[in-house]
């Protein structure tokens, strides 16, 4: 029986990242089309869907402290069910827009929801599974996650934009139904029962405390090349292929798709190197290393290709960029329970936030230097920093997670 409802949440935690990449994935196919419908000029698309995208993630940003203190104030559940809930509607909403502006505002209310989704589920699932099997757990999330990437990016290219967003809004509430029969996690409620005077939910007890701090701001940073594939290699794809001078259509959702299903056997793929290596910090440090081989190479070998070898290179940069369930567990892991949702969440929020500045600095560097170069600059950057991270983090594949951070 036991084994039943931990198969089943192990499920609808996934299924909560499918509609969470879903709706992500969902944006940066839609882009184009919906700015380009409610009467955004073709030069302005560009800076207009940058500027959405933003909104987006400053939603994500903004919705990490608040659904990671839920998380653990309050419990894993209710985060997974008040974030569902305001992404379903706003996303829901997103259908009906005729300006660029509610447009924007919609976009930082459904990426305020999405935040609670995969940092939650990560931390819930983590505490219901034995030791020798949490590695996997996440990169069967991630898993069905990324599946959930790939599906937007196909489906979205079938449907009218507005579709595709009253879709993204239905899998929402479909998801909260099947979540109401989740339980909390015996770990945090037995935790919080022995130790209620500890301080729970604390993001101040990160910051005041300079080796949380260090290993938080490491974990930051070993994320963020995630999204500059994600939100920058993906996104604007056919920014790129015009740079590279590729023979044959490039669009983004195919890119994205592309991208995702690269993602989904990589996440596989890492979570069993961690369990075989018995380490996460191997299986992190190899795939990132892979991701940033391909990424920076593939910038100086793809000119006049060809749209189909565009692809192809897209989906092996999308394997090597699959470790963000097994990175996120790891941070989960490095903490005690009264601050494991508070880090989880936030921290898979602020490394999606990054892509703020990242395109915002390739916003700046593109009429300097060109978009590629400055992709290339970019890369190198976040890449190199991350690689170098990771060395940092402790290693957790062996720790039992019942303690708390004092």
């Amino acid at each position: 029986m036991r084994s039943i409802l931990k198969q089943k949440l192990l499920w609808i935690a996934a299924l909560g990242y499918f509609v969470d990449l879903f709706d992500l994935v969902l944006y940066g196919v839609v882009r184009v089309s919906s700015l380009r419908e409610i009467g955004i000029p073709e030069s302005d698309v560009f800076t207009w869907g940058a500027t959405l995208l933003n909104y987006q993630m400053g939603g994500m940003l903004f919705g990490g402290f608040v659904w990671g203190a839920i998380g653990d104030k309050h419990g894993r559940r209710e985060a997974l069910f008040g974030s569902i809930l305001i992404y379903s509607l706003a996303t829901f909403a997103n259908a009906f827009v005729t300006d660029v502006h509610t447009y924007a505002l919609l976009r930082f209310i459904a990426g305020f929801g999405l935040a609670g989704e995969l940092g939650a589920a990560i931390t819930l699932v983590s505490e219901a599974l034995p030791q020798k099997s949490r590695g996997l757990g996440s990169a069967f999330i991630a898993t069905i996650g990324f599946a959930g990437a790939a599906f937007s990016s196909f489906i979205t290219q079938h449907m009218s934009w507005q579709h595709t967003y009253e879709l993204g809004g239905m899998l929402g509430i479909a998801l909260l139904i099947a979540r109401m029969s989740v339980h909390e996690s015996s770990l945090f409620l037995k935790a919080k029962m022995k130790n209620a005077e500890v301080a729970w939910g604390s993001f101040k007890q990160i910051v005041i405390s300079k080796q949380r701090l260090k290993i938080f701001t490491l974990g930051l940073i070993a994320g963020i090349p995630i999204w500059y594939v994600a939100g920058i290699l993906s996104y604007f794809a056919p920014e790129f292929a015009k740079g590279y001078r590729i023979t044959g259509e490039v669009t983004a959702g195919t890119t994205i798709m592309v991208g995702y299903i690269g993602a989904m056997i990589g996440d596989i793929s890492c979570g069993y190197l961690s369990q075989w290596l018995q380490s996460r910090k191997k299986a992190v440090f190899i795939f990132m290393l892979v991701g940033a081989i391909m990424a920076i190479s593939s910038a100086f070998f793809l000119y006049d290709q060809s749209a189909t070898t565009f692809y192809f290179t897209r989906m092996i940069i999308g394997f090597g960029n699959g470790f963000f369930a097994m990175l996120i567990a790891w941070m989960a892991e490095v903490f005690g329970t009264n601050l494991r949702a508070t880090v989880a969440i936030t921290i898979s929020n602020l490394i999606r936030g990054s892509v703020i500045p990242l395109t915002l600095a390739i916003q700046f560097l593109k009429d300097r230097i060109g978009f590629n170069r400055a992709s290339i600059l970019i890369g190198v950057v976040c890449f190199g920093s991350a690689l170098v991270a990771t060395l940092f983090i402790p290693e957790t594949f062996h720790r039992e997670l019942d303690y708390l951070e004092e």
